[in-house]
């Protein structure tokens, strides 16, 4: 059998090896003790007979001996190197383990504890505070948000458990076990689904010993599959049986693998480069959507060349993608090859636009417990850094030719993205063509293929995607993966499921779903100035979370679960959050995954959605403290070059990071809880003041309020300006009232509002004008006028 081929099916018995955990939390197991002494452990002998069961009369002996091996990974059968292989894998994934203990006791009413409770950038950390209910994946808010210890615990776990393994034991069923290749992508997906919110260990009854459970039996059995395929390369296999009687820790010893990570370079730019020509909405989607799937695509392409099943791709999403191999003579050299390959045809495409950077470390399988595992990772992103100086450093000798590959004279510059060139004729050039009309799938698609040899979106040698809408069949090569979009009801239908965020405004025309441009979304809102806000978010100090923030816990299933989860909130969940009936059809999302999101709307739905966003996601992470976003809001024309509007909201977030955990908006930076307070006040004071019938009044004030203002301070001579604008126009008590809470503060000696001014901008933005001169004035409060 070649060695690709054993390594899949390798990579199928590592991700069944402790199937038997959920069948002994269901208590649906029975082991006789000569059993027991066979395979040492209870949950190994309920693997073993599962799959035995299952796999009858479905694959070759050979087959079905290396994937019965991962039910052999507590006690391999002397001279088998598939049970040595899964042996070895097992103990190196299983050095994750938290050194902390967990208090409970109860097996039956386990659950995993959230990733996000874990992490901490200081010296303490309080534990135990939030889990996850049992129940299988779904894009639902009482599926995959944790809750706290507790509540909302509807069954005893062992009812849980049983539903969940009597789901997975009839997906499993239906597994033909023909192709190595759609076999492990359908169980690497069945398992994702039912197995997510299941705690990998919690106590060995048999050892006597606790493990904290903050890792999913999923993950646990992916990064054990992937270092199962890793283990079969010619210096793994003879190390392996060197060390074959030897201890536990000479074994971990002795083994070898090489943990890659690619770091996509040139992003914001790209994404961005556009110009305001007819359907740059489309292409500005399908760009968006290219630079999503780019991660998964080069992670395909390079485990592919190697010769390793995709389960090996530990992470891909948010511009970045790693992945596991074993050690071998010759595999740094490959990968410094496959690089220049990659890089030539990025360059010959984009024109060093967009770029990638590899970076490796080669680390022992001892090197993968908790307390070491930390280092090799830090000098693996310091690399992965440096290289990012010397990006297309293999290429730069060809860079010119590559570059000027069209050459003939009949070749214009692209009017879309004035980068690439054109034939004379052609409205653009070939990628933007490519991006506008796969854009125009995109909010109505169902499936995503990607495959090594062609796609709506292809890399030449490399790979490519394609998207499919509803009710279109999906054309693919055998070798090819069809994913169902944000949906995981894939069963029936496909081999797995992909999460893309894909919420846009639609409209229909003639039969067909059409996108709403800028314009539209802005002119449908009935009160206010028919303004756009540009808003993006992301995650504060990631870079010192994923490198401190697990501390004596790293391990690279935690920093997979942790980029998982990350990613799932802002791929998957961001498009449930968009449904609610406030936001439903309002919103563009431009691009969100890994940890940011940048989206457009009118201007006052997306503060609120920014609002949402903020509050969901604190909920999400746990309400850690480690976890804060920073959003930056920028207001303008729908019309306005969206680029310049991602700059110009760039420009805000900036202003707000340099505190963490604020909005910025006009260059005001405001903590959360006072942007809310202030959203509330603004909607309190409309439903109370008469706001469009004085909004000349407001318009004075808001002048007098900056006129007055010198280095952050209001001048006292500001009052009795106020006051006589105040008594001069408003008679009523209670109006007058409410227009003086708006700007000063009563229980502070009525001094100036730190916030008076957004707000009263923001009053003036809601409220329509009387006249064209006034609105033209208010217009230019956005201008910071």
């Amino acid at each position: 059998m070649e060695k690709v081929e054993v390594r899949t099916w390798l990579a199928v018995g590592g991700l069944l090896h402790d199937i038997g955990k959920l069948i002994d939390r269901a208590e649906e197991g029975r082991a006789e003790e000569e059993e027991k002494r066979q395979f040492l452990r209870a949950h190994a002998v309920y693997s073993y007979k599962f799959l035995k069961e299952l796999l009858e009369g479905k694959v070759s002996k050979e087959v079905e001996e290396i994937i019965l091996s991962g039910s052999y990974h507590h006690k391999p059968k002397p001279g088998n190197l598939y049970h040595l292989a899964q042996h070895i894998a097992d103990l190196c994934a299983s050095s994750e383990r938290s050194l902390r203990e967990d208090i409970e006791t109860r097996k039956e009413e386990k659950r995993l504890k959230s990733i996000f409770d874990l992490v901490s950038l200081e010296e303490t950390q309080k534990l135990d505070k939030y889990e996850y209910q049992l129940r299988c994946l779904e894009l639902r808010k009482d599926v995959i948000f944790p809750t706290e210890i507790g509540k909302n615990r509807e069954t005893e776990g062992k009812e849980e458990y049983e539903a969940l393994l009597d789901s997975l034991k009839e997906r499993l069923k239906q597994l033909d076990f023909r192709d190595g290749h759609k076999t492990l992508t359908k169980l690497y997906h069945l398992l994702y689904k039912y197995l997510w919110c299941v705690p990998a260990s919690t106590y060995d009854r048999e050892r006597g010993t606790k493990h904290y459970p903050d890792i999913s039996l999923f993950d646990h059995l992916r990064v054990a599959s992937a270092l199962a395929s890793s283990l079969w390369t010619d210096y793994n296999k003879e190390k392996m049986q060197e060390v074959e009687n030897k201890s536990v820790e000479e074994k971990k010893e002795a083994v070898k693998f090489l943990l890659v990570e690619g770091d996509i370079t040139g992003i914001q730019r790209f994404l961005y480069q556009l110009s305001n020509t007819k359907g740059v909405g489309k292409r500005l989607r399908g760009k968006s959507f290219f630079l999503s799937v780019l991660p998964v695509i080069l992670g395909r392409f390079f485990l592919r060349e190697l010769g390793y099943p995709m389960v090996n791709l530990l992470y891909a999403g948010g511009g970045k993608f790693q992945f596991v191999i074993g050690y071998e003579e010759g595999v740094e050299q490959k990968l410094d090859e496959l690089q220049r390959r990659v890089d030539e045809v990025l360059v010959k495409e984009f024109g060093g636009h967009l770029g990638v950077v590899l970076g490796w470390r080669r680390f022992k399988g001892k090197e993968l417990g908790v307390d070491q595992l930390g280092e090799k990772i830090h000098e693996l992103y310091e690399e992965t850094g440096r290289k990012k100086f010397q990006k297309f450093s293999a290429v730069l000798e060809n860079f010119d030719r590559l570059v000027n590959y069209l050459g003939p004279d009949n070749y214009e510059m692209c009017p879309s993205c004035q980068v690439s060139l054109k034939p004379e004729g052609e409205e653009f050039c070939k990628w933007c063509e490519l991006f506008q009309e796969v854009g125009e799938k995109i909010p109505r698609a169902e499936y995503v293929v990607f495959s090594s040899e062609m796609g709506d979106l292809y890399l030449e040698g490399i790979g490519g995607v394609s998207v499919y809408a509803k009710g279109q069949f999906p054309y693919r090569l055998p070798e090819d993966t069809l994913l169902l979009l944000n949906r995981t009801d894939f069963e029936d239908k496909a081999d797995g499921f992909f999460f893309l965020a894909n919420t846009v405004p639609t409209k229909e025309e003639e039969g067909k779903i059409l996108v709403k441009d800028f314009e539209e979304m802005v002119e449908e809102e009935e009160e206010g100035y028919k303004l756009l806000a540009f808003v993006k978010m992301d995650v504060d100090n990631l870079g010192l979370i994923f490198s401190q923030g697990l501390r004596e816990d790293y391990s690279i299933s935690r920093v997979a679960t942790l980029s998982r989860s990350l990613d799932l909130f802002f791929s998957g969940y961001i498009n449930t959050l968009l449904q609610k009936e406030e936001f439903k059809n309002k919103v563009y999302v431009v691009y969100s995954g890994g940890d940011d999101v940048f989206f457009c709307a009118p201007w006052e739905i997306a503060l609120k959605v920014a609002k949402e966003i903020e509050k969901d996601f604190t909920e999400y992470t746990c309400y850690n403290k480690c976890f804060t976003l920073s959003a930056g809001v920028f207001f303008q024309k729908p019309n306005y070059p969206i680029r310049f509007g991602a700059d110009k909201a760039e420009d805000e977030k900036d202003i707000a990071k340099a505190d963490k955990n604020r909005i910025s908006l006009w260059g005001y930076s405001l903590p959360w809880e006072r942007f809310k307070k202030t959203l509330n006040r603004l909607n309190a004071f409309v439903r109370v003041f008469n706001a469009k019938d004085h909004r000349t009044l407001l318009y004075r004030i808001y002048t007098l309020l900056r006129a007055y203002k010198k280095d952050g301070k209001v001048s006292l001579r500001f009052y009795p300006m106020f006051y006589y604008q105040l008594y001069r126009n408003i008679k009523g008590e209670e109006e007058q009232k409410e227009l003086e809470k708006l700007v000063l503060d009563p229980e502070n000696d009525y001094n100036i509002r730190d916030d008076a001014e957004l707000l009263l901008k923001l009053v003036l933005m809601k409220t329509r004008g009387v006249s064209e001169r006034t609105k033209e004035k208010s217009y230019i409060l956005n201008k910071g006028g």
